[in-house]
């Protein structure tokens, strides 16, 4: 490899058995001390679900990383020779190839193919589109069952490689024979317009992001991450002043008994949060706690958590169930239920993550400079991409504050109106976004609060913050304005802190039972609320589906009527506002989990940005998609597939 990754950009490897894991170290120790290496090294395995930590190499995974089902990624932060931002990456799959290779979205340049005798029946079909993953030029190198050389070759060929016998290679068993093969595509189709598409080139690889809070913060750590320049627009003076300025926000997964889209889309965003925030917290620089979290279930019981957890066998090291005496013990609330007590999950602060990912950003350094250009007090007025297919951010007098190939936008409710300032012939499909007022309550030390060992969720949440402080909220109040801290809200709170246990002062007024709250009145109740309460209030931008929208935006219901577009059911077809210099993009949605979202979010917006291999499978992908409720509305609509498919037929019939 390291004759095909000198003076790269980026490498990627493809090992389908991660095994004992020694290649991996190999590998990287490989790339470490080779001064021509490739600025980034992507290394993506398999691994069975039986796979344990005390199989791997120790120092391979991240200390107190979790595998469970799905994609896992880590990055290694390096420095090449002339100073420059150089990253390891490894991509660990937990399960099988036939469950995990159908859905992985990568430009693959080695392919490592072992046991290819195992499961045959199953493994030919999977070589048979190895083209699908396969960058220009790959290489396969796959260890075969010598009964199978003939049927792997065949497979291998459908699959558009030239394949020879490893000249000069014994296998170390006598009935194992090695190939070698060689990526020579008869014909390269061009990309779907919501597929991978290549990276740009060099000069092009800049991206204006507007928003800093912590989308806008994820997107610029996790694209200058990728060699790329950013400059980060925002009106105020500094990071993370709207909803990502609270003093506390959970992040955790979900568990459902089938173990859904939602389920395993929030467990992969939780974890990635965990993973990117624990050792922060861990070293003293960020504050929170990253010991697990509570969330209580009262629907739920001893015997049906058994038999969930039984069905899901894999998330044990993950999620575990706690009865209501298990959960009192383990919080040091009075808590009335049972609940979930995720591992990996917990609190931090918001605006401290936030700077830390924007500090991070910053130290990156390219050949030219630093990576991340932020730059405050620049409040963006309109959008439009020039003649010259560069993206560009006006101010309201209409001058260009910035332009760049690439313009990501990650500034939440502002978001719907930024894209209704595009040209007709830019315009873009309508995001469902909708802005939830949210206030949360601090309780000073010493006013009646129980401090809660870990934080606790479940219909309202509360935690401890440092100096005996008590964080306890949220409302969620749909079409509201009030940017004030209002009384009722805060007795809202209270109310929903003394039914978690965490508050044992007299409960002030009506309790609630659903966070979601219309508009109060003042003077709703006359009792006093505690002296030194204080309060915050944001807007959280949410989806119909509560699911973020991250990826390259779609033209407009109009632009698409205006042509021939067929299968718009299918949301990787739909044309989108991009072109092979860059493109327009958004991270948005976050909505009452931006923490969690974040840096899963990030990494997903880079790979549509840059290339980079999909941290998720191709149906989170999907599920993420901006597009996702154009594609759906077509589904819905049998009459405008029949109408499109028509059009594409006479179409296909008329043309020269």
């Amino acid at each position: 490899m390291p004759t095909r990754w000198g003076g790269r950009d980026r490498f990627v490897v493809l090992e389908t058995s991660l095994g004992d894991g020694q290649w991996l170290q190999r590998a990287r120790a490989a790339w470490l001390a080779d001064p021509r290496r490739c600025d980034r090294l992507w290394l993506i395995a398999i691994t069975t679900p039986a796979t344990g930590h005390d199989a791997l190499p120790s120092g391979l995974l991240p200390q107190g990383a979790v595998l469970t089902p799905g994609w896992h990624t880590w990055h290694q932060e390096h420095r090449g020779a002339d100073g420059c931002s150089q990253s390891l990456t490894l991509q660990l799959g937990v399960g099988t190839p036939a469950e995990l290779l159908p859905g992985l979205q990568a430009s693959v340049d080695a392919f490592f193919l072992r046991d290819l005798d195992l499961g045959l029946d199953l493994s030919l079909p999977l070589l048979a589109r190895l083209n699908r993953l396969a960058a220009p030029g790959a290489t396969v190198l796959a260890s075969v069952a010598s009964r199978s050389v003939c049927r792997v070759r065949e497979a291998l060929t459908q699959a558009q490689f030239e394949v020879v016998e490893s000249a000069g290679e014994s296998s170390p068993q006598p009935d194992e024979a090695t190939l070698s093969a060689r990526f020579a595509p008869r014909h390269v189709p061009a990309p779907h317009p919501g597929g991978l598409w290549p990276e740009a080139e060099a000069p092009l690889r800049h991206a204006i992001v507007i928003g800093a809070g912590l989308a806008g913060a994820a997107a610029a750590d996790a694209l200058t991450r990728q060699g790329w320049r950013v400059t980060l627009l925002d009106a105020a003076s500094g990071p993370a002043q709207g909803a990502s300025g609270n003093p506390g926000g959970l992040f955790h997964s979900i568990v459902h008994a089938e173990d859904g889209l939602h389920a395993r889309a929030h467990r992969s965003a939780a974890l990635a949060t965990w993973d990117r925030a624990h050792p922060w917290v861990a070293s003293g620089v960020l504050t929170g706690q990253c010991e697990g979290l509570l969330r209580l279930d009262p629907k739920q019981d001893a015997s049906g958590a058994a038999r969930l957890l039984a069905r899901q066998p894999r998330l044990n090291e993950h999620v575990t169930w706690l009865d209501e005496a298990q959960a009192q013990a383990r919080s040091g609330l009075s808590v009335g239920s049972g609940g979930w007590l995720f591992a990996q999950a917990g609190w931090i602060d918001p605006p401290g993550f936030t700077r830390l990912l924007l500090e991070a950003a910053g130290q990156r350094r390219s050949a030219h400079g630093p990576l991340l250009d932020a730059r405050w007090g620049a409040k963006v007025a309109s959008i439009q991409r020039n003649a010259a297919g560069r993206w560009q951010a006006l101010d309201a007098s209409g001058q260009v504050l910035t332009e760049a190939p690439s313009l990501v936008l990650a500034a939440a409710g502002h978001t719907p109106g930024l894209l209704d300032t595009l040209p007709a012939d830019q315009a873009v499909d309508h995001l469902p976004l909708s802005e939830v007022r949210g206030q949360v309550s601090v309780l000073p030390a010493g006013s009646g609060q129980v401090l809660p060992r870990l934080p606790v969720a479940g219909g309202g949440y509360a935690l401890a913050l440092p100096n005996g402080r008590l964080l306890c909220g949220a409302t969620t109040q749909h079409h509201d304005p009030f940017a004030g801290v209002r009384d009722a809200d805060h007795r809202h709170n209270l109310s929903q802190a003394a039914r978690l246990g965490a508050w044992l002062g007299p409960t002030p007024g009506w309790v609630s039972q659903s966070t979601t709250l219309p508009p109060p009145q003042e003077g709703a109740t006359d009792t006093a609320l505690p002296e030194g309460l204080s309060g915050r209030v944001g807007w959280r931008a949410t989806t119909p589906d509560r699911l973020p929208l991250v990826g390259a935006l779609p033209w407009s219901a109009e632009r698409l009527a205006a042509g021939v577009h067929p299968r718009r059911e299918q949301v990787r077809l739909l044309p989108r506002e991009r072109q092979a210099q860059g493109g327009l993009f958004v991270l948005s949605g976050l909505g009452s989990r931006g923490l969690t979202w974040s840096v899963l979010s990030a990494d997903l917006l880079a790979h549509w940005v840059t290339g980079s291999p999909c941290p998720v499978e191709a149906d989170l992908r999907d599920a993420l998609d901006p597009a996702r409720f154009l594609a759906r509305q077509a589904a819905r609509s049998p009459a405008a597939r029949s109408a499109s498919t028509t059009a594409a037929t006479t179409a296909s019939h008329t043309s020269p």
